[in-house]
Formats: C-alpha cells, structure tokens, sequence
C-alpha cells in the first residue's frame, strides 16, 4: 500500500463517535456555512476543495464546536475542507499530501450511495483538476497513476468516519444529485504513537 510520508498510518478509515442526534443540526449549519463560503469566493458547486479557517467555523457552527469539546478536539482544530462533487466532474485518485494524515469527514448532502474509496498505486508528478483547486492547500494534492490504480477499501460516505487521507482514495459516486462533505484537520493529530486514534474517537459498532 502506498503511503505519502512515514508518518501515514496503516488503517483506513474508522466511524466517528459523534452523537448522531446532533448530526442534522450539525450538517444543517455546515451547509449554511458551505452557501456563505461559495459566495465569498465565487467559487463555481463543482467538483471543489474549499478550505475554511477553523475559527469561523467554530463562529459559525455552535452544534459542531460542542462536539469537538467533548471529544477533546477543539483546540487541535485549525482548518476544514468543503468537498463538492458534481457527477460531471471527477476527483481522481490522489493523496492530499499535506503535513496530516488524517480528516475527520462528515456528510452535508447528497452523500447516500457515495462511498470513499482507497488505491494502492503509483505517484505521479501531477496535481488535481484545475477544477477541483477552490482553495491553495488543494494544488498539494497529488494523484495515482491511472494504469497502476487499484481498490483495496471504502467507506460509506452517508456516515462520518476518520480517513487516511495521505493513501491515494477519492469519492465515488453513483447518481447524478450534487454531494458535499465536510472534511475536519487537526494538528497535533489525535494519533498514538503507533498512529492509531485515540480510542475515544471511534464509535463502536
């Protein structure tokens, strides 16, 4: 499997543990502050990276902030990703290639029948889609060469899960309807020093 940095964990993906009777107010301020962010940018609902400052989100999203709280995140929050896909616009596979490994993702519309999906493959020199650049942290990104790309996991993207996010993966979708998610940084990670999360984090099934 290949990993952008040595720091890149092994595992893929894990679920949150949010209180899901908090997920529509959550997702519902979120998207409030997904139309606030595309109008101040200009930035066309394609298949776009946007990237929002952990303080105004935390301003603007009272539900998420005391999620982040109880879960010991808050202080380690510094910045958030809005992840647009339009069905005409792929994301292909690609590592984001930033100084973190991993995102705490969670679903805004139109996320049911998505999925992430993880590659192994081989790096190349080039950068995402000229489209998919909303913001600068997005031209870091790297992607998998086509020919070498090969699926070894995916999650359900209807549900929050922590992702690896330095292993080539992308989101797959399977209609035609608009799907954003929002993607949470952190640094200092909440990883061990073996990187696995910190137990806390992840929802038992």
């Amino acid at each position: 499997m290949y990993k952008f940095q040595k720091t890149t964990p092994d595992w893929l993906c894990h679920p949150v543990n949010l209180d899901f009777s908090k997920l529509p107010g959550i997702q519902k301020e979120l998207l409030k502050l997904l139309v606030l962010t595309k109008q101040q940018n200009l930035v066309p609902y394609t298949s776009t990276f946007v990237e929002i400052n952990a303080k105004i989100v935390l301003e603007h999203c009272s539900l998420l902030s005391e999620q982040l709280k109880n879960l010991n995140l808050v202080d380690q929050f510094f910045t958030m990703g809005l992840i647009s896909v339009d069905a005409d616009h792929i994301f292909p596979p690609h590592v984001d290639g930033d100084v973190v490994d991993i995102a705490l993702n969670i679903p805004l519309m139109g996320c049911n029948g998505t999925y992430t999906v993880w590659y192994d493959g081989k790096l190349t020199d080039k950068g995402l889609p000229i489209y998919a650049i909303g913001s600068p942290i997005a031209e870091i990104a790297r992607v998998a060469d086509p020919r070498t790309a090969t699926e070894i996991g995916r999650c359900d993207s209807s549900i929050p899960h922590w992702i690896n996010i330095n292993v080539f993966h992308r989101p797959e979708t399977h209609h035609n309807q608009f799907r954003v998610a929002a993607s949470l940084r952190f640094n200092p990670e909440p990883l061990d020093e073996k990187r696995e999360l910190w137990p806390h984090l992840i929802k038992n099934k």
